[in-house]
């Protein structure tokens, strides 16, 4: 049966923090359940305030409140923001009563140690759940084992040792693995073991979460430099993409490290992916639904990863390391290639392949008997069915996408915009402090004849997206707030770069058109008047 754990705020609402620190918790594992206390009883709560808070006081305040709301509550953790103090010290960031079910903590000015409210939430809730298991273990005092959950932060900044290792030092897993017989300490099972190393590795980051990568053609190689910066806070296991995100997730999940990911990507001529000569494309449109029929890219995809997988026959999803990719096609739901689960035995290239065939622009693939679309055009942005699909998994994503200005669009962009992008800016605010959005205007999904200065914007955005977004989280050991400043300027610089090239590859191409149609007129016309005089 699940430790049920019950959070209550004292003097100030901290209930929002405490709700996403839960959440983290919650999602990772089922033995020990965080929960909030009922919003009808929250109101006492609320009302004692004080300057400074006194433990002897909160254990009061706590047995009376288990008692007037009755039921079966064996476990109540109290926040404050204010200092807090013990018979034994004057000032503590957390004390609890064990034996009794109790413990409470103060986040005030825990900024001072740690940058992250939530983490730092997080910890507390994981250290005082060890406290419920065992409460006859006594916190200890040892300098060799400053790191353990249970040694006592006299100096507060050793609650970043423990937060960042996760650690229990051996005489303490002893005790909490053979607890004294017919004592108040509990005899954890497997799975309760398992939850509070889970619960300690989301604590200190190592936890795995999975990456997901939004739809958005050459725009994609924005991704790669991101991942540089975020591969460096988080561990990804699972890879998910549609499109472009495709490319990385698949890339990614068959051994391509993100360094290795912008140097491919990078290096890539993406105008080799238009392979059909210009008189053809508009009979393959006509006649197959597509420009071109994009052999190259599905070859393309299948080099690079027969340069990281051996294996003599031809690379299935099962072979990656855990990815998860999109496409579409007519009537209900999405087509799923999930190299765990669903169609794990297709060809690595040919599920990409689907996935990347952008309508109109690539001819559609064909799964059984039925034509495969984009993925995005059903899931350009997958976070919403990832998460029906695996609604406890840690996640952070990637999404391509310019803040809603509320300016007019072309109709048919208009049209576009509801097709492609669907309820996704809803879903990135639900989820903003898990999502890392990179502007990458103005480069369009289908450029594919980017120019170098492009390409170098599109690293250097992505880049800038992740710090940004590192910042924003307040991450422990995060990048250096004048670097986050110096790689937004960069990144706006190589936006203006990008424009200038871009306006001059459009006049230099309307110059050229006119050019061509001038000469087709004279053509034209010295065809009208030979075949005059011919008559």
């Amino acid at each position: 049966m699940a430790y049920i754990i019950e959070l209550m705020s004292l003097g100030e609402d901290l209930y929002p923090i405490l709700e996403a620190s839960t959440a983290r918790l919650n999602a990772v594992q089922a033995e020990f359940q965080f929960r909030l206390l009922p919003i009808e009883q929250r109101h006492e709560g609320l009302l004692f305030t004080r300057q400074k808070y006194f433990t002897e006081e909160i254990w009061k305040f706590l047995r009376d409140q288990k008692q007037k709301f009755g039921g079966n509550r064996p476990y109540i953790i109290a926040f404050v923001n204010a200092p807090l103090r013990s018979p034994a010290a004057d000032n503590i960031f957390g004390s609890h009563k064990g034996e009794e079910g109790l413990a409470t903590a103060t986040i005030h000015e825990f900024s001072k140690y740690v940058k992250e409210d939530k983490r730092y939430c997080c910890y507390y809730l994981v250290r005082y759940s060890l406290s419920f298991v065992n409460p006859l273990i006594k916190a200890h005092e040892d300098p060799k084992r400053s790191a353990c959950y249970f040694h006592f932060k006299r100096l507060k900044k050793e609650i970043r040792l423990s937060m960042d290792s996760g650690m229990i030092c051996d005489a303490c897993q002893e005790k909490l693995g053979h607890p004294e017989p017919n004592s108040a300490a509990k005899h954890l099972s497997i799975s309760e073991k398992a939850a509070l190393k889970e619960m300690r590795d989301v604590v200190s980051g190592s936890y795995k979460s999975a990456i997901i990568m939004k739809g958005g053609g050459v725009k994609g190689l924005a991704f790669a430099s991101a991942l540089v910066e975020l591969k460096q806070y988080f561990y990804f296991d699972r890879h998910v993409g549609t499109s472009a995100g495709a490319i990385a997730a698949v890339l990614l999940a068959g051994g391509y490290s993100a360094e290795e990911l912008v140097d491919t990507l990078r290096k890539k001529d993406f105008r080799q992916f238009m392979d059909a000569p210009l008189w053809k494309v508009p009979f393959n449109l006509l006649l197959k639904l597509g420009c071109y029929p994009g052999d190259h890219f599905e070859t393309w995809i299948r080099e690079c990863l027969e340069e990281k997988i051996l294996k003599q026959s031809e690379i299935e999803m099962a072979d990656l390391n855990t990815a998860v990719i999109y496409a579409c096609r007519e009537g209900p739901g999405a087509i799923v290639f999930d190299s765990m689960i669903r169609r794990k035995e297709t060809g690595a290239a040919f599920a990409t392949r689907c996935s990347m065939s952008i309508p109109v622009f690539f001819m559609p693939k064909m799964i059984e008997n039925r034509r495969v679309f984009d993925g995005g055009i059903r899931n350009n942005f997958p976070l919403a069915r990832f998460l029906v699909d695996y609604p406890k998994k840690p996640f952070i994503a990637l999404y391509l996408g310019t803040r809603d200005t509320g300016r007019k669009h072309w109709f048919p962009k208009e049209l576009l915009n509801i097709v492609v992008d669907g309820e996704e800016r809803s879903i990135v605010d639900t989820h903003r402090d898990n999502v890392v959005v990179i502007d990458t205007t103005p480069v369009g999904t289908t450029d594919f004849n980017m120019s170098e200065e492009e390409k170098d914007f599109l690293l250097k955005v992505g880049k800038a997206a992740a710090l940004e977004f590192l910042d924003r989280r307040k991450i422990d050991d995060g990048p250096d707030p004048q670097v986050v400043k110096e790689a937004r300027i960069q990144a706006e610089a190589a936006r203006q770069e990008a424009e200038r090239a871009r306006s001059l590859r459009k006049r230099l191409t309307w110059r050229r058109r006119r050019i061509f149609l001038l000469f087709f007129c004279l053509f034209l016309g010295v065809l009208i008047v030979a075949w005059r005089l011919i008559r």
